[in-house]
């Protein structure tokens, strides 16, 4: 199972964790994982799927070399509706920060990933495909637990392109669905949002 840090977890970090991999204490939780970096599977410029500022390029090859998992330290990336989209397609586990996180230091920043390790693991394990879980910033002792966070509709919704009256969601929609057999996982995302939006407008 390959999970990879993205380039928003600092590089030194990342190569903590992957030689603590190596460890026996930690082979006890992470035994089978394969660990990697973002920025072994980030585009060029000169590569035809490169995308200034976007992280889809890599995200699609990462996935199409067996990816399975994500540590995010982007703290934005929730915010952001076509990476969640890529995200969601892919059927990543994504592990992701509190906002305060991105304004820690070092030592901060790994004693907290450390101190959640093992939920980390267990959660990138044993979560449904597609989810999402944030790692609170506080040192439970007792019950630790991570934040479910995944793909709401609600937010989604929020996200997408203001309406002003069915007719025209009706037009949006047909635009939205992929052309022919297309991706299964994005043609089930994007029905399971018509609906809530259908919902939505009945109250």
């Amino acid at each position: 199972m390959k999970i990879a840090f993205d380039e928003h977890v600092p590089p030194v970090i990342a190569k903590v964790f992957i030689a603590l991999a190596k460890e026996s204490s930690i082979q006890r939780v992470s035994k089978g994982l394969e660990w990697e970096r973002a920025a072994d599977y980030a585009p060029k410029k000169t590569d035809e799927d490169y995308t200034k500022n976007s992280d889809v390029p890599w995200l699609d090859r990462f996935a199409a070399a067996g990816g399975r998992a994500i540590i995010s330290g982007d703290v934005k990336m929730r915010s952001k509706p076509h990476e969640k989209l890529a995200l969601h397609q892919h059927g990543f586990v994504v592990i992701f920060f509190e906002p305060q996180w991105a304004q820690w230091g070092f030592f901060h920043k790994t004693g907290l990933m450390l101190h959640w390790w093992g939920e980390i693991i267990s959660k990138i394990r044993t979560a449904d495909r597609g989810t999402f879980w944030v790692v609170p910033c506080s040192w439970p002792r007792h019950d630790a637990a991570l934040r479910n966070a995944s793909l709401g509709l609600a937010k989604l919704l929020k996200d997408a392109p203001g309406r002003k009256g069915a007719g025209r969601q009706k037009r949006k929609r047909a635009a939205l669905r992929p052309k022919g057999s297309g991706d299964v996982r994005q043609s089930a995302f994007l029905e399971a949002l018509e609906g809530q939006s259908d919902d939505h407008h009945e109250k």
